[in-house]
């Protein structure tokens, strides 16, 4: 059900301009979220419960509760009631309806639809079932399509396999698939300080699509693949492409001005787009869940503290790398200027 209410509140924010409301533990709501929005200069809030325990909500305490998050008084609250046991649904309905204190909407999880809904809460009932039906829609694509495809990452796709192929040739040239040898990854663009001193700048690029060995590099395209298409979305193809290189680019910078090791790897890109993960969601701060940037943090800082207690780890480039992300993210709007 958490699941669900989550989709649900997703495309009520995208689709219609709600704001996401947490609202904590509240005796009767099976949801610590909710949404909100203005209509009529009213402010409509909607929040999440199901048959068996609406009637414990106490709407005069969730209205100053409400009031106290807000900050404003005029408002409408409606129940959104989620089932999903749709063989007792007629026999919990008896009084549903003769219950004044909010308005309320029922729906029925596993058809999917809205069953009823109070005469008042027609409007927010029809937003809901557009979000409904997509959603449906949604699930029928995924379901048709293979759940590995993530459409609208094309970019993070191709940069997997520009890594892959890159990785294919060391492999071939190492005469080994398991471990890249060492003068066979200079020969192919290593960071290599006295190389690139000498004038070889375009080893500070090459050097972001070179990996050790087959492990090294499964880690850092599963990382991409797990951030990369968030990015993507987030600020378009043109932007991802530009954090990404940029980032890439930093992290060898810093590689080559405070580490004199060779060093490979697009550890340091990756970097650059937790990094612009974490500026987006400090912008949305008031918008999002704040699960989602405490988890950019954790992951960030887990990484980095990995990074330096394992050796032969670049750990310049990783910081490097996610300094670069920050500042291309705050130089660069998101695709729907702030409002993704």
């Amino acid at each position: 059900m958490d699941k669900y209410i989550q989709n649900l509140i997703k495309e009520l924010y995208h689709l219609y301009n709600f704001n996401i409301l947490e609202i904590g533990s509240v005796a009767g709501s099976i949801s610590d979220w909710g949404v909100y929005g203005v209509h009529n200069n009213n402010l409509n809030i909607v929040l999440f419960s199901d048959l068996d325990h609406y009637r414990h909500i106490d709407t005069n305490i969730l209205k100053v509760k409400l009031h106290n998050i807000i900050g404003c008084s005029n408002l409408t609250l409606t129940i959104v009631l989620l089932e999903n046991d749709t063989s007792s649904i007629q026999q919990k309905i008896g009084d549903w309806i003769s219950y004044p204190q909010c308005e309320l909407i029922l729906i029925d999880v596993n058809l999917n639809r809205i069953l009823y809904y109070s005469e008042s809460a027609n409007t927010i009932a029809y937003k809901i079932g557009n979000c409904i039906n997509k959603l449906d829609n949604h699930n029928k694509r995924r379901d048709k399509h293979s759940r590995f495809i993530i459409r609208g990452s094309e970019i993070t796709y191709f940069i997997v396999a520009l890594n892959i192929i890159f990785y294919i040739i060391t492999a071939i040239l190492s005469k080994n698939i398991f471990s890249s040898d060492i003068n066979v990854l200079v020969y192919m663009g290593a960071k290599v300080n006295q190389l690139i001193s000498s004038g070889q700048y375009y080893r500070l690029i090459l050097c972001m699509f070179l990996h050790g060995g087959i492990i090294h590099l499964g880690l850092n395209m599963y990382a991409l693949v797990a951030i990369g298409p968030l990015v993507e979305k987030i600020y378009g193809k043109l932007k991802y492409i530009f954090i990404y290189i940029f980032s890439g680019i930093i992290a060898s910078v810093f590689s080559y001005i405070f580490s004199p090791s060779i060093s490979i790897g697009a550890s340091g890109a990756i970097f650059g787009l937790f990094g612009a993960t974490l500026i987006f969601a400090l912008k949305m701060k008031n918008r999002i869940n704040k699960e989602f940037i405490y988890s950019i943090f954790s992951v960030i800082a887990v990484n980095l503290i990995l990074g330096f207690s394992v050796a032969n780890v670049d750990n310049f480039g990783h910081v490097g790398g996610l300094l670069g992300g920050i500042v291309s993210s705050l130089v660069l709007r998101n695709r729907k200027n702030g409002d993704s």
